[in-house]
């Protein structure tokens, strides 16, 4: 006779790790840190554009109902537009 349960319970100290790629502009000096999810979003964006821009040339005229979406570039500082950027995988222990 069993008089206590084991649980399959995963511990609550475990750590969860976040990883981030870290940004330093060489021109002004700003910083700035996007992760994953902004790097989908971005290439998402992009094929988006790419796919209207491609039914707009071959004659397709309800394409241009779709709305451009707004493409970030992460390969240049927000602040002052430079592409002389350097960049650093970044790991945060949650």
């Amino acid at each position: 006779m069993k008089l206590w349960k084991t649980s399959n319970k995963k511990s609550s100290n475990t750590l969860k790790t976040i990883k981030e790629t870290k940004c330093t502009c060489s021109g002004c000096g700003n910083v700035w840190f996007y992760g994953k999810q902004d790097k989908i979003e971005s290439s998402s964006a992009k094929m988006a554009n790419l796919g209207k821009s491609m039914m707009c040339c071959s004659g397709c005229i309800p394409a241009l109902l779709i709305p451009h979406r707004q493409e970030i570039d992460l390969k240049k500082c927000p602040k002052c537009g430079s592409k002389a950027v350097k960049k650093e995988e970044v790991i945060h222990n949650v």
